[in-house]
């Protein structure tokens, strides 16, 4: 792994709420969609697969040592990332397909803060906040408050 994807991983951080999704959140949220991303996931007892750039990468889970104080905006880091290992050329044989769309909104466009939703078969699996800002700074906070209110 070059020193280049080293610092990717550790620039981009998530962030989860415990806050609970209303049913419509899609629509409520449609006016800052900013990207659709349609991935294949392909897990195996190795690891993650999946296609970036047409070239097949092999992920392994990595789990930070890092220890988060706590927060009065009920947001917490997470300290587990997928980071890629290697380029490979085949797949093990034992492996299940996940096809994950992800919808990314954005507050305004140059924001440094994405509100993420994750969909496999139409049905929400995972959502977060994910930024190149550290919880503490000013930004990140108001853009999180603004995605919270919205779903109130």
């Amino acid at each position: 792994m070059g020193l280049n994807s080293l610092r990717e991983i550790i620039i981009i951080m998530r962030y989860y709420t415990q806050t609970k999704l209303p049913s419509n959140i899609l629509y409520l949220c449609k006016s800052y969609l900013n990207e659709i991303h349609d991935e294949q996931w392909i897990l195996t007892c190795e690891g993650l697969y999946k296609y970036v750039n047409n070239q097949l990468h092999k992920f392994k889970l990595w789990l930070s040592e890092d220890d988060f104080a706590s927060n009065n905006l009920n947001i917490k880091p997470s300290n587990l990332k997928w980071v890629k290992t290697d380029t490979v050329y085949k797949i093990p044989t034992k492996h299940v397909i996940l096809n994950v769309k992800q919808h990314s909104y954005k507050l305004h466009p140059k924001s440094n803060t994405s509100f993420i939703i994750e969909l496999t078969d139409d049905k929400i699996q995972d959502y977060y906040f994910e930024s190149k800002e550290d919880l503490e700074n000013h930004s990140l906070k108001e853009d999180i408050n603004s995605f919270l209110s919205l779903l109130n």
